[in-house]
């Protein structure tokens, strides 16, 4: 009878027990039987037998070894996971600086582990239109780098606006303020605001100077057709053409292949704003083979501007401008990317419907044109910037010509009448000139009061002695209905257009403008969650050919960023401009934890160059 029982138990196990092996299998947990002894995982699995056990026997949970220090559970979030697909519940696994694995199961793990309950897991975001090329090498300067890991950003696209920091004329780095081209030496210093030596003139002396010397954000970078051309030719407007031509297709080519994602053209500013059609399109040829993408900042944002021919009657200039380039991507086929489109002056607002029409059109006719945008109505700049190419092509005699500043005054005079953009809307955040700098944080307009100046001649007075550098932040860019729609339309993408400044007034890009596109998304409805993170992340990763990074799936760089959906929030004002954001709690930058509910991780340099 003992025997009979001793025989009906046993196989009662034996049943379990294939049950449950049965039950293992089906989850895709294979395992290798020996001799009713122990058991294995399988050799296909035996490759992760260090980091991760079998599911455990509670249906539906996930087990995690605790194999190594380098791994960290940010548990129970809503994944929204930079592709644009629907948000999931579930877990992410960091293990050194990448990814692991996304985890849609219950996971029991008992590591390094962040709670994120009511909190979404995301990627970091990539700051695609971006000036901090010129910041990053200047090594521990965690503040001019903090504000932008505080809204959650991981990624930089530097090199924009015709201004790059490498792919320079060979033994450009021992220019001095004395040397012959003075006018290459002011724009490249003012890039580096004093913080390093250039020390480089190639991309790949630059790269080489950011990996030895560790940067706390990722870089991407493009080459700057004006900083190139100033190391050829300085500000002088004299057309490219033969072998000065051939050599700045050389540097140009010479820095795509080195590792600049595309050439950027900055087309009001000196020297760029000399450049021809026919400069652009070999240049837009040259990129598309490489498979490169072009940026231009275009030569009008406004009805009326300096850059073209004052009409009263006709297209209005800034969409002449929109107009222009994308031509040059119907012509070269090239990848076209519209730097930060803005509508500059009230009597220009309107205009926005028709230059979302010229862009949808030029994508349907099969053109690749997208273009970006920031959530405020104000942007940085020079005050170069309002003058027009026949003023700047003749700096700095121009300024003793009374003719010329005579009618200069009349163009300005006349398009403030007729744009709704004047002194008023001009703000001074950096004089540049030491006479000047206490006029910093005030608009034009009541600088020439308080100077008791005329205003033009007070404009003029700060063009002059800052070399046309003067820092400014302009108003009236944009309404709000008009950023509204800039940031639900299906071709754009975010970025900030901003460098935190050594002093003076900030821009309020430079500390809230992501959450503020959050915020905008949430509050008036204007895209999904998914959608706005994806813009933010995979969508620009895509368009600069970053594969590494943006989404959130296994083998990816660690780039993550934990906030709260419900509670980012941007805290700027218009009289404060540099206030830290709220909801944004974990940002991690290639797997190191770089901002920790608040704290900054100062002693990291987590950042790569892309």
């Amino acid at each position: 009878m003992k025997s009979i029982e001793n025989y009906l138990k046993i196989n009662l196990l034996r049943r379990e027990f294939i049950r449950w092996l049965m039950k293992m299998m089906s989850t895709s947990v294979v395992f290798t039987l020996w001799g009713g002894g122990i058991f294995r995982k399988s050799k296909a699995n035996a490759a992760q037998s260090t980091q991760q056990t079998a599911a455990s026997a509670a249906e539906g949970q996930v087990t995690l070894e605790n194999v190594n220090e380098s791994r960290t559970l940010l548990k129970n979030g809503l994944i929204v996971d930079g592709t644009g697909n629907k948000a999931f519940k579930g877990s992410l696994l960091i293990n050194h600086h990448k990814i692991e694995k996304v985890i849609t199961e219950d996971v029991s793990f008992d590591g390094n582990t962040i709670d994120c309950t009511g909190r979404v897991i995301a990627p970091g975001i990539i700051d695609m239109h971006s000036h901090m090329d010129s910041v990053l090498p200047a090594g521990d300067r965690h503040d001019l780098t903090t504000p932008f890991t505080r809204q959650g950003v991981t990624t930089f696209v530097g090199g924009n606006c015709g201004y790059g920091i490498a792919g320079f004329k060979k033994g450009s780095q021992n220019l001095t303020a004395e040397s012959s081209n003075r006018d290459f030496y002011k724009t490249v210093n003012k890039r580096a605001k004093g913080l390093y030596e250039l020390q480089w003139d190639t991309f790949g002396g630059y790269f080489d100077y950011l990996e030895k010397n560790g940067i706390t954000h990722n870089l991407a970078t493009l080459v700057g057709n004006g900083t190139t051309r100033a190391s050829l030719q300085g500000f002088d407007p004299t057309p490219m053409t033969g072998s000065r031509m051939q050599e700045q297709m050389y540097l140009l080519e010479e820095a795509l292949e080195q590792g600049a994602r595309g050439v950027s053209f900055g087309l009001q500013y000196e020297p760029d704003v000399f450049v021809t059609l026919d400069e652009l399109n070999k240049v837009a040829a040259m990129v598309k083979q490489k498979d490169k993408i072009i940026t231009v900042h275009m030569k009008a944002y406004s009805a009326l501007s300096g850059t073209y021919p004052l009409e009263f009657y006709g297209v209005p200039h800034n969409l002449q401008a929109i107009e222009e380039i994308l031509n040059l991507g119907r012509e070269t086929g090239a990848r076209i990317q519209l730097s930060h489109l803005i509508f500059v002056g009230e009597r220009t607002w309107k205009s926005y419907e028709k230059a979302f029409e010229l862009i949808d059109q030029a994508i349907q006719d099969g053109v690749d044109v997208k273009f970006d945008t920031y959530a405020y109505h104000c942007g940085v700049s020079i005050i170069n910037v309002v003058l027009p190419e026949w003023f700047l092509a003749r700096v700095p005699e121009v300024f003793n010509s009374r003719w010329a500043l005579l009618k200069l005054r009349a163009e300005l005079t006349l398009i403030t009448n007729l744009l709704g953009f004047g002194y008023e809307d001009i703000q001074i955040t950096k004089a540049n000139h030491p006479d000047l700098e206490q006029y910093n944080g005030m608009f034009l307009k009541d600088i020439a009061r308080k100077r008791n100046m005329g205003e033009f001649e007070n404009f003029i007075d700060f063009v002059q002695k800052s070399n046309g550098i003067a820092a400014v932040l302009n108003h009236r860019y944009s309404n709000q209905e008009q950023v509204k729609a800039m940031i639900r339309h299906p071709a754009s993408l975010f970025q900030t257009d901003a460098t935190v400044r050594l002093e003076g007034v900030q821009n309020p890009a430079a500390f809230g403008n992501f959450p503020r596109i959050l915020q905008y998304a949430r509050d008036y409805n204007l895209i999904s969650l998914e959608e706005a993170v994806h813009k933010m992340s995979g969508a620009s990763a895509d368009r600069f050919g970053i594969q590494d990074r943006g989404i959130l799936v296994g083998n990816k760089a660690a780039d993550i960023m934990v906030f709260d959906w419900h509670k980012v929030k941007d805290n700027n004002t218009d009289i404060k401009t540099s206030e830290t954001p709220s909801g944004i709690d974990y940002v991690f930058i290639n797997g190191t934890l770089a901002l920790d509910q608040g704290k900054i991780n100062t002693k990291a340099k987590p950042g790569v160059v892309i």
